[in-house]
Parts: C-alpha cells; structure tokens; sequence
C-alpha cells in the first residue's frame, strides 16, 4: 500500500512538473547570489525611494551594474537601453472643437446616473486618478475598413471630482490601429504629466505624454513586437524620481519585463529581462519600496502563474514563476494584479480572475487569489456569478498611491451569456482581509460591452468609480463614467468653525470661535468610531487609527451642532 502511495505521489508531481516546464522556452537566465557589495547597493536602491533624486537613482543603477560585471558579465549586460525595430506611429494633435469642450455634468447620485461622454464606439478605454483628485480618462476608436486604419484616442478630465468632464486631448493616430491602452498620471511635486502607454496592431508599444499644466505634447517608444502588456509606477514624492514599470509579451510568446529611466518622466526605457516563459493575458502591479509583481497565463500549460520583483523591476531581482492553477482541473482567463501599499515582507496582493471547470461550456465564476505577508498565494474567494446563464468576465483593478493603502478596487462585468443584452457592471472591494460585497453600477438602460474591462478607480472621496462602454450589439458603443456618492450627509457649518487638511492622514487641526465642547466621528452607516471632549477653541484631532475612506465628524460648540464630511487618507 505505501509503495503505491508513493509510486502516485511521485506521478503527481512528475505530472505538475511537467506542466511547469510546458511554458520553458530556453535562454531563462540563471542569476548568481548577490555578493555584500551587491547586497548594499540594492538596500541603497530602496532608501533612495525615499528621498533620492533622479542623478542619485540612475547612479545607484550604474554601480549596480558595474558590481554585476565582477560577477557575471552576463547579468550586467542586462543593463541597457531598449532597442525598438520597425516604424512607429504618426501621432498628430487634433483641435478640440469648442462645443466638445464644453463641460459634461452628472447630478452626484450613488451608483445611478450613468453620465454619458461620447457618443460613438469605443474599441478600449483606461482611468486614473491624479494625487489632487482629477480625474482622466483616455478612450480610442479604430476606424476600420473605411479606405484607412487610422485610430483615435480622446482623454476627457474631471477637475470637481466627476461631477463634470470636458474633452481635453483628442489625438489622430494615422495608419495605426490600437489595440489597447494604460493611463498613468506622473503627479506629485514637481513636473506633473499623464502618460498613455499604446499597443498598436504592429507591435509597436508606445507612450504618448502630455503635461498636465500645459498640455505639451510628445511620444517615445518602449519596445517592439510586442502582444500585450501591463504598466504601474512608483509614486515618490518629486516626479523627476517617479518611474514606470512593466511587463509584456512578444510575438515569440516569451514574457519580459523593462521600466522607464528616472528623471525621463516615463521615457527612456532600459533594462529589459527575458522571463524564458511563454505566456499571455498579462498584468503587472507595483507596491511599496520596490516591490513589483505580476501575473499571466502560461500559453502551453494554461495555469495561471505569478512572479515577484523586489528591487524596482531590476532584471536580476526576479523570482522564479509558480503556477497558482491546474488547467487539467481548472480554466482561468483575464487575470488583474494589485498590490497593497505595504513592504514585501507583509505585503498583500490581490488576483482577480474569472474561472469555470476545465471542458465546461457555462459562464464563469470569480477567482480570488491572495499573497499575505510573502507567503505563497492561497485561493481565498470562488466568487458566484450567479447562475449557469451569468458569467464573470473582463476585470481590472486600482489601489490608491498612498503608503499603507490596504483598499483594494475591483471590477468585473457580468455577462448575460446567451445574448448582448443585461449585460451589467460591478464594483466589488477588497478590505484588506475579503472582499466586501459586490455594488451593482451602470443604469439598467445601459448594457455594458463584455469585450473588454470597464475601468475602476476612487474619487477623491475615497469612494470607487468606473469608466466604461456601451453596446451596440456587437462593439463597443458610447463611453459612460459613474461613481459611487456619499448620500445622506448633509454638511451643517458653524459661523468660525473651520478645520484642515482635508483629506487628512493623521492630524485635523481645528479652529472656534468658542470653545468645542464634542467631537464625534461616525462611518457612512452611522457607526460611532472616535468621540473626545476637547474643551477648548482649537483641539487637534489624531485620526491615524482610522481606515482610510470618508467620515462624518459632528461638532458641538456652544450646544450647537455642525456636520462635516472629511477623508481619511
């Protein structure tokens, strides 16, 4: 009885091992141990996170290399620009016509209102949301079979919120159809720039950048061949230290990572790695302090796998990929990655993706895998679509740049299978523990397009928003902007009262006429959550225990009351 135990244990992992080395394809690099010297430039490289400059970064990447050259010349070659082949786009600023820049408004209602921004069909649309709370909105049309393959690309901005949009850039692609598009706001102090990074039908993978103050224009190339790809960046303080990093997949298959030069504002692409794996379906999340990760199905085997990068998309900062799924038992597609502002040690790392046993023709349900603390990732959700005839498809996910965010975003649309009708979204929230449940979003006139994400996001509330499509039947029509609102508060002010920074991360510095007798701070389902008697005219308030999203403080002065809304960052 043991030997047969043991003879079936060895066949099960000959089996897994198997389908591990199905996605191989050779030329996967073997990295050397860090020598000291090594070790101390890489602790350098995350304390230059902090407070480094530009210079002070790139000279940290160079002494990294030359320290790889005592080891091995091999991985020091690593270091170096991204050569791009081919011809790229020709991009040319279109004027905005005056009647679209008038602004688009909606009525702040919870989850109800579906503002309209475009009529016409939409072919792939992206969000992100600036560190002051603007919020953009990047969206294409492929003009197909028309006598030309011309694509274009229109960002709308909200300065209030989402409230209202206007058409900010819309940009002629000539003789180039899109095939996908990531938006990234570069914010903070400094140069601000919000940087669109292209996929084109020829595998030319670009960005396209504007300066938010001016506007100015221009573009850069990243690499080339390329099938699919997956963007995030780090978010220090001054922008010119701010850099993008990414993995993608070629036409050969093969999985490689890169990222931008410090100082170039999301250019200059250098210090591209060669997984050796074939995959597809990719997507990639940054952390905290250098901690990168990503996700894709492996092409041959089919299971889903995960990777992880400790030092800033550094080539040889790689971990090896484990497949988090068997295909035998298990189909996975679509997978989105998100990673908590916390340090790899205890980080936490969200995959959300749609599944259905392997063979099975019905819709498909939700996975939800998680990394906590740099353990291996467990399956933690096998979210319900609701039905044989419902389908989870077509994710995306968002977390706020700011440290010890545990707030995750979630999307998904839910899929009416037998037609294009009914077709709904959903914003669902991981609390940093599980995921809280599922809002439905888009006004039930609307069906929204299953062919790809509808984009997630926060307001600067703290709540979540989504950008999306309509359908004509069988494309992409219309593109549509809803976001959830704090209903039911009802802002009463006291003459003399005033209070900041609002948002907030730790301190609320308040200010009377007379003195503040209570302060009471309650969650949006009226749960009492801090109370303090301050008696006197200007208290501090320490909100530093409080999870991060909006609040209700409500004041006593002088047996008066006043209501506020405040967000806790």
């Amino acid at each position: 009885m043991m030997k047969n135990v043991i003879t079936f244990l060895m066949c099960t992992l000959c089996i897994l091992t198997g389908m591990a080395q199905a996605d191989l394809n050779g030329n996967g690099m073997i990295i050397p141990e860090r020598t000291p010297e090594l070790q101390a430039l890489y602790l350098q490289s995350k304390q230059l996170e902090i407070k480094g400059t530009a210079a002070e970064i790139n000279a940290n990447r160079l002494a990294i290399k030359a320290a790889w050259e005592q080891v091995d010349p091999a991985v020091a070659a690593l270091y170096k620009p991204i050569e791009t082949t081919g011809v790229g786009p020709t991009m040319v600023e279109r004027e905005i016509n005056p009647d679209q820049a008038q602004p688009i408004s909606r009525a702040p209602e919870d989850w109800s209102t579906d503002l309209l921004l475009r009529e016409g069909y939409i072919d792939g649309l992206d969000m992100d949301v600036a560190g002051n709370g603007d919020i953009y909105i990047a969206a294409y049309e492929n003009y197909v079979g028309s006598g030309f393959d011309d694509s274009v690309t229109y960002i709308y901005r909200s300065t209030d919120g989402g409230n209202s949009f206007v058409l900010w850039k819309e940009n002629l692609v000539i003789s180039s159809e899109l095939s996908k598009i990531q938006l990234i706001s570069m914010d903070g102090n400094g140069v601000d720039y919000l940087l669109l990074y292209e996929l084109f039908d020829n595998g030319q993978f670009t960005v396209a950048r504007w300066k938010m103050s001016s506007g100015d224009f221009d573009f850069d190339p990243v690499a080339s061949s390329i099938t699919d790809f997956s963007v995030d960046r780090n978010y220090t303080l001054d922008t010119s230290a701010q850099r993008v990093f990414a993995t993608y997949q070629k036409s050969d298959q093969i999985t490689y990572s890169a990222r931008s030069t410090a100082g170039s504002y999301g250019f200059d692409w250098v210090d591209e790695f060669r997984f050796g794996i074939v995959g597809e379906q990719i997507d990639f999340a940054y952390g905290l302090n250098g901690g990168c990760y990503t996700t894709f199905i492996g092409f041959n085997s089919k299971n889903l796998k995960a990777m992880e990068n400790s030092s800033f998309n550094d080539p040889a900062s790689w971990s090896s990929a484990v497949n988090l799924t068997d295909s035998s038992i298990t189909e996975v597609i679509n997978p989105t990655i998100r990673a908590a502002r916390l340090e790899m040690s205890n980080d936490k790392v969200i995959i959300w993706a749609s599944q259905r046993p392997t063979g099975s023709s019905e819709g498909y349900d939700g996975l939800g895998m998680k990394r906590v603390n740099g353990a291996n990732y467990i399956n933690f959700s096998g979210f319900p679509a609701g039905g044989s005839q419902w389908s989870i498809a077509q994710t995306d996910s968002w977390v706020r740049k700011v440290n010890g965010s545990e707030e995750i975003r979630l999307s998904y649309v839910r899929d009416n299978i037998p037609n294009n009708e009914n077709d709904v979204n959903r914003s669902l929230t991981f609390n940093g523990t599980d995921f809280d449940p599922f809002e439905p979003v888009a006004d039930t006139s609307v069906n929204v397009f299953e062919g790809f994400s509808s984009a997630i996001a926060e307001t600067s509330d703290g709540l979540p928003c989504m950008a999306f499509a309509g359908t004509s039947g069988s494309d992409g029509y219309n593109l549509y902007f809803d976001a959830k609102s704090t209903l039911g508060i009802e802002e009463n002010s006291l003459d003399g009262f005033t209070f900041y920074p609002n948002p907030a991360q730790d301190i609320i510095n308040i200010s009377a006429k007379s003195t503040v007798e209570k302060i009471g701070i309650y969650s949006l389902l009226g749960q009492e959550v801090m109370q303090l008697s301050p008696e006197q005219k200007s208290p501090s308030l320490n909100v530093s225990s409080l999870a991060s999203g909006v609040y209700v403080m409500k004041v006593e002065v002088d047996g008066q009351i006043g209501t506020y809304k405040i967000i806790k960052k």
